[in-house]
């Protein structure tokens, strides 16, 4: 059965430093919004997290997430100060994306 917008399937997650669960239930919450409306099958999303504990770094926090969409994929990062604000770029980054793919 081909997932849909609605019935997202489970996000892998690749993660290293330190990110806590809510940060993964953050990215969770992210990806589906800025699906919301694709109106396409998703076949698979994976989401990596990471955060370098390195103060000297103006942007130690990475989220990124690939999304196979209708056979295609979408991929989107975001590189920040802390990986909240990476999560919200993300969102934003992959919603435009998903919206390109709609137009085509």
């Amino acid at each position: 059965m081909n997932a849909t917008i609605y019935d997202l399937p489970e996000i892998r997650f690749l993660t290293s430093g330190d990110v806590t669960d809510d940060q993964r239930e953050a990215t969770q919450r992210a990806v589906r919004a800025a699906l919301s409306g694709a109106q396409a099958n998703v076949k698979s999303v994976r989401a990596t997290l990471s955060v370098i504990a390195d103060p000297s770094l103006p942007r130690p926090a990475l989220a990124q997430a690939v999304v196979e969409l209708d056979g295609r994929r979408l991929r989107a990062q975001a590189a920040a100060p802390d990986l909240t604000e990476a999560i919200d770029l993300l969102q934003d980054r992959l919603a435009l994306r998903a919206a390109h793919h709609r137009a085509n």
